[in-house]
């Protein structure tokens, strides 16, 4: 049996100061392992604000034994349980969750007793998934909605519960009610990055980066592929300033020299040079979380090399110029080469390549360009890392109408490009073809869905069934006022006029 994770096992540094003692008690739970709990900064970033606002909260990670990290509390301890969403595959985490804890997964059987709230990234373009399990599904970023959690701690504590506490909040645009009905509801969203709340409010060697201070410098995205929910769902891309991003990590360096810094595109960042620059002599090791192949210059790779990044990611997507164009990626090959000759040139010996394949209009002379890059790169002499992913069509997004490629097809497609990789003797990564598939079902999720995953003694074993005839409908989550601006739409027209 999987043992519960203890504060003193994992060695913390908590750098958030913590005033709990108020009601509702909560139990803020991370459906996955203390790993990749440590590391994610929505998680990170929900604790910093109950710890805060002087909350009952005690943290919980997936073990078979659900007991708090801070005091070995049982959920069954906690008024309410507040899930934060990341991944696709947490749901089924969370399901089993509950019955290792005996608490009814069905909110009507529970009958607000623990009221479960869930919120997350998943929570953005597609809430369908918890419709059976939550009394409030959170949309969006906690930080443009504060006034949810304090209006239920100030109505908590004037004795409203169940129905009628649900009744007095039913008017927060950033909320679903899943006994209320469904409504149209808005994602909250942040305006000013100098009060995000994500950045490492907890510091551990069990992180998945090590004892790494992680800091979001930029949210949303100044791109439009059209491929990325991300991209579309938190729009508009904002920055943090120069000033608040040192203040940040000035304080962070009283704890470790390792920072990582969080953005859809660190190059995008338009204070990158000075705060690489401020940077030097403070900093012992620098990770950045991606970089665009088009905005790579031989001074920021000399930069980061300094700083101790000795291994840069690219994600060119697709291996040809009319994929990219496809995919609205808006990076040449020219864009590619110098991108290389810029790693090779600052003596860089490893490149990590990010691609998709099955991508809308894709053909075999589209995976022959993937394999060209990769040749490309070694002929520089550089060692390619490859990880591939099967496209999975995502709502609110260009592409959101398309069907995934079936299974038996994208495993011909990984076939042809693996024969190839081991004839060029490189190291790669595909990603599991049905757990892929799985991803785009619960991603496109119908309410009918939710039910039958949480009444199923394999929930895994519905997903397996339902895989194999899935067909995604838009309707299904219009409900979700996901679209920041009219980029989503004009794109959607440009793509499927162009296309068919």
């Amino acid at each position: 049996m999987k043992k519960a994770t203890s504060q003193k096992e994992t060695n913390e540094v908590v750098l958030v100061e913590r005033h709990g003692t108020q009601k509702p008690s909560i139990a803020l739970i991370y459906p996955n392992d203390y790993t990749s709990a440590v590391s994610n900064l929505g998680f990170n970033a929900v604790y910093t604000f109950l710890s805060k606002k002087g909350f009952d909260c005690e943290r919980f990670v997936y073990s078979k034994e659900m007991r708090s990290i801070e005091h070995g509390r049982l959920l069954s301890d906690f008024d309410i349980l507040a899930f934060s969403i990341s991944f696709e595959f947490d749901v089924l985490n969370l399901i089993d969750i509950f019955r290792i804890s005996g608490i009814p997964p069905l909110s009507k059987e529970r009958k607000w007793k623990p009221l479960v709230i869930v919120g997350g990234a998943l929570t953005f373009f597609n809430p369908n998934v918890f419709w059976s399990m939550a009394d409030i599904i959170f949309h969006g970023e906690l930080e443009g909605c504060e006034d949810f959690f304090e209006n239920l701690r100030d109505f908590w504590l004037e004795g409203y519960r169940g129905e009628s506490l649900l009744e007095r909040l039913k008017d927060l645009n950033c909320l679903s009610l899943p006994s209320f009905g469904k409504k149209n509801v808005s994602i909250s969203g942040l305006k000013d990055l100098d009060r995000s709340l994500a950045e490492s409010s907890i510091l551990s060697y069990k992180g998945a980066f090590g004892r790494r201070y992680l800091v979001e410098i930029e949210r949303g995205c100044t791109r439009g592929c059209r491929f990325c929910v991300a991209g579309y769902v938190y729009r508009p891309a904002r920055f943090m300033s120069l000033n608040e991003a040192k203040k940040r990590l000035e304080n962070a360096l009283r704890y470790t020299k390792k920072i990582g810094l969080v953005a859809a595109t660190v190059s995008d960042y338009p204070y990158l040079d000075d705060l690489l620059e401020w940077m030097k002599g403070r900093v012992e090791s620098l990770s950045v979380s991606s970089l665009r192949l088009d905005a790579l210059t031989p001074h920021l790779i000399e930069t980061l090399k300094e700083l101790g990044d000795r291994e840069i990611t690219l994600a060119p997507e697709a291996g040809t110029q009319r994929m990219r164009d496809v995919i609205y990626k808006n990076i040449s090959d020219e864009d590619i080469d110098a991108a290389i000759n810029y790693v090779k040139d600052a003596g860089l010996k490893r490149v990590k390549l990010y691609f998709m394949y099955g991508l809308p209009t894709e053909k075999d002379e589209d995976l022959d360009g993937i394999i060209e890059v990769v040749k490309k790169v070694k002929r520089n002499r550089i060692i390619p890392y490859i990880s591939l992913n099967p496209f999975i069509p995502k709502p609110w997004t260009p592409f959101e109408e398309f069907q995934m490629v079936e299974a038996k097809e994208l495993k011909r497609r990984r076939r042809y490009l693996e024969s190839n990789f081991r004839k060029m003797g490189v190291r790669y990564k595909f990603e599991s073809v049905r757990l892929s598939r799985y991803q785009w079902v619960i991603s496109t999720a119908t309410k009918e869905l939710s039910y039958e995953l949480v009444n199923s003694e394999e929930p895994a074993g519905v997903l397996k069934e339902v895989e194999k005839t899935w067909k995604s409908n838009t309707e299904n989550w219009k409900y979700v006022n996901a679209a920041r601006d009219g980029l989503f739409t004009l794109q959607k027209k440009m793509y499927l006029k162009l296309n068919g």
